[in-house]
């Protein structure tokens, strides 16, 4: 998670419309626009919403061996290498890995029903470490309640990862700084690669950690098949930090050793910088400053880059091999998820297993204090401005090797939670990626099995949220809708990263809004190679020549420089699309190669159309239709995402039972707003939530004989009550309505079987 603190001028300007006229405080209230909803937290067995008869998961997990890298790029089994397997899980944060025995067996049989078979294991280590001398040790009350949960999961099919350092204290003396109090969490992620204090105590926990033998499984974690991936450390991107690393000597002194070995001496790298290296700045002494801005165009900056990637390159390799060598830990190995990226870093990403990165939608920024309110979220339609989460991201993978998001979330209070599901599941299934996890179920222990109000991040307390991801599950998990066919690629060598241009690009280039339409990333080779699997080849040219990468018709030069018309125009002349794709990128108008998404940010709206999934969001009065999966829907009384999804083996059309969801908003009792457009977070509020009152009319290609019926759910997927539905000529229509029932609540969530 980033946390972000906005200046008092601009908190002034946010808080009010203008001088004369303030913006009005906005609460939200039960009543006609707003529905009580009544929470259930556990999936019942059998209904519509119990997906753990799907076959996503395979229990227990592990017993297909490790996963593994297959030769096309993704994850597999090692038993069975040649298919290739996907993950979809979400985390777990602070005391929610420690409960009873009872509860964490709820809690494994509750994901699975919901759908997931992965888990991310996050901020753990406090509690684990908790009251410890070393704080390398760990506590055997908490370890006892960890193992279980862990051997809970495992048993039931969910495969976990995790990160070797998130967020443990510290003390200054365990990493032989005679200074009281503990290293800041951030401090301690910088000083790793640099400190040899601090990397050994890094060492210390993962072997504590990694050597323990969880006595419910017999297994060490560093043999648990299960324990698949692992992250050196949460997001840790060095130019994340560039204020407080340039504090640290071991920094200075690391930077100074790295330029002594590139320059021969003070003149040379006088001559290299061109009149940037100041009076008083002597190699000799170590005494050459790191810049002070991670994005300017220095020549001091673009060494930095290279620096910091070489680091990373250094740090991660002697992490594997204390991994392997030392603990005999077999699992992939990744790192650098989070913020800062830039094109060099991909030569320190080949040294992974995997790719890993983060994104987030709404999240919150805090206008007087880390994590206090208030706080402000854009709040606004992702899809009016393209939905652009998570898409520069493609480029972060590495297409010779699986890629996974190990956090995202479309976060609370924003109103448009609902498409989250949808566009990440979509995104994440139509770039082939292999790993996808929601940030987060839950926080506390208390959250799972307590229904609570809805905060910045947890599904278990966010009914709406929850009911999004079974779009991404569906999409991404269980298939639903099908890669790109074609791709196009980056293409760089470690020549060209040691060469870079004066200005270090970030490394998304400006058309990643190309994710939408086909599979996108980069490609690191050692050397270049006159045959890629990809369709069109954008080669950096920095030092390895444009034409070594093949024939003219295969490849363009300068991803950085292309303009969005001249790479649609490429793409087009490589046949990658048809001449009926709707895609214009000058509009913000995106429809994959497939057909099966399109994005119009015109008119703020998504069609999804698959054979077993489809919908998609509407404002108010307008209409989705999806002719492949035989779904049309037609908004009113509020915004909405509507999706249906067979639960059978069928598609739509001949499906015997379908899920259908509706969601508009979902806030809590007396949440309150600084104004109308619910962008300032001033008080969370209270329970019961409160669904925003919203119909669709919702038509489905109804071929099967027989009756069809439809059923108002729960949360839970308990049947509440029937809803009316007509049956014509081939169609089933019937209404969604929020506000159907006054007497069993807000309904999001629909049946529909046939007899």
């Amino acid at each position: 998670m980033k946390v972000m603190l906005l200046p008092a001028c601009l908190v002034v300007a946010l808080t009010c419309a203008s001088a004369a006229e303030p913006a009005a405080p906005v609460t939200i209230t039960a009543g006609p626009d707003w529905i009580p909803l009544q929470p259930e937290l556990d999936i019942e067995p059998g209904s519509a919403l119990d997906f753990s008869a799907m076959g996503l998961v395979d229990a227990p997990a592990g017993k297909h061996g490790w996963v593994i890298v297959n030769r096309a790029g993704h994850f597999a089994f090692e038993r069975s290498p040649e298919v290739s397997r996907r993950f979809y899980g979400v985390n777990l944060c602070f005391g929610a890995h420690y409960m009873s025995k009872e509860e964490a067996d709820r809690l494994a049989e509750r994901l699975v029903r919901l759908g997931y078979n992965a888990l991310r294991i996050h901020h753990y280590e406090r509690d684990l470490t908790q009251g410890q001398r070393p704080t390398t040790k760990l506590n055997p009350q908490k370890l006892d309640q960890f193992d279980y949960l862990m051997a809970a999961l495992i048993r039931r099919g969910i495969y976990l990862t995790t990160d070797l350092f998130v967020s443990r204290p510290v003390p200054w003396r365990d990493i032989g700084v005679d200074r009281d109090g503990s290293v800041p969490m951030d401090t301690f992620k910088i000083l790793v690669p640099v400190h040899a204090g601090a990397f050994e105590n890094w060492k210390a926990f993962s072997r504590a950690f990694l050597d323990h033998v969880n006595p419910y499984t017999q297994r060490r974690y560093a043999d648990e098949p299960a324990l698949a991936w692992l992250a050196m450390i949460n997001e840790g991107n060095f130019g994340n930090f560039l204020k407080d690393l340039r504090t640290y000597p071991e920094w200075q002194q690391a930077w100074n050793r790295w330029l002594a070995k590139r320059y021969a001496d003070r003149a040379a790298l006088a001559a290299a910088w061109g009149g940037e290296l100041g009076e008083g700045e002597e190699l000799a002494q170590g005494s050459v400053a790191l810049p002070e801005n991670i994005y300017d165009s220095k020549l001091r900056t673009r060494d930095c880059l290279l620096f910091f990637a070489e680091t990373e390159r250094d740090m991660v390799t002697r992490m594997k091999r204390f991994l392997r060598e030392d603990l005999g830990c077999r699992a992939l190995v990744s790192n650098a998820n989070s913020w800062t990226r830039f094109t060099t870093d991909q030569g320190a990403r080949a040294v992974y297993d995997y790719v890993d990165d983060h994104f987030y939608v709404d999240h919150p920024q805090f206008l007087e204090g880390s994590w206090r309110l208030p706080s402000r979220c854009p709040n606004t339609s992702p899809l009016a401005g393209g939905a652009t989460g998570g898409r520069n991201l493609s480029f972060t993978r590495l297409f010779d090797r699986p890629f996974t998001i190990t956090e995202y979330n479309y976060s609370g209070p924003g109103r448009f939670r609902g498409v989250g599901g949808i566009l990440t599941g979509a995104l994440g299934a139509l770039q082939d990626w292999d790993g996808i996890w929601r940030f987060a179920y839950s926080h506390s222990r208390e959250a799972m099995f307590t229904p609570s109000r809805i905060n910045y991040f947890d599904m278990a307390c966010d009914p709406l949220g929850q009911a999004a991801e079974r779009a991404s599950l569906l999409l991404f998990l269980r298939g639903d809708l099908q890669p790109a066919p074609h791709s196009v690629a980056v293409v760089m060598t470690p020549a060209d990263l040691a060469e870079p241009p004066k200005k270090v690009p970030t490394l998304a280039p400006s058309w990643h809004w190309l994710a939408w339409v086909t599979r996108i990333g980069t490609h690191w080779l050692p050397e270049p190679a006159r045959a890629l699997p990809h369709d069109l080849v954008l080669p950096l040219g920095w030092k390895t020549p444009v034409d070594a990468w093949g024939p003219e018709s295969a490849r363009i030069a300068n991803p950085y420089g292309i303009d969005d018309a001249a790479l649609w125009s490429a793409v087009k002349q490589r046949r990658l699309v048809t001449s009926a794709n709707a895609t214009d990128p000058a509009r913000k108008s995106y429809q994959s190669e497939t057909g099966q998404v399109w994005i119009d940010a015109p008119s703020d709206r998504l069609v999804l159309d698959t054979p077993r999934t489809a919908g998609g969001y509407a404002p108010a009065g307008q209409t989705v239709h999806a002719a492949q999966g035989g779904v049309t829907v037609r908004v009113a009384g509020a915004d909405a995402t509507v999706w249906v999804s067979a639960l059978d083996r069928e598609p739509i059309r001949s499906s015997r039972r379908l899920l259908v969801t509706h969601l508009t908003d979902l806030q809590n009792t007396d949440i309150k707003y600084a104004e109308e457009a619910r962008q300032i977070l001033l008080d969370w509020g209270r329970m019961p939530h409160l669904i925003r009152a919203g119909k669709a009319e919702v038509i489905l290609a109804a071929s099967l004989p027989g009756r069809y019926r439809v059923w108002a759910l729960a949360p839970s997927g308990r049947r509440l009550a029937e809803v009316p539905s007509t049956k014509n000529d081939g169609q089933l229509t019937f209404t969604a309505d929020v506000a159907g029932d006054a007497s069993s609540g807000a309904r999001m969530l629909y049946e529909v079987a046939v007899e």
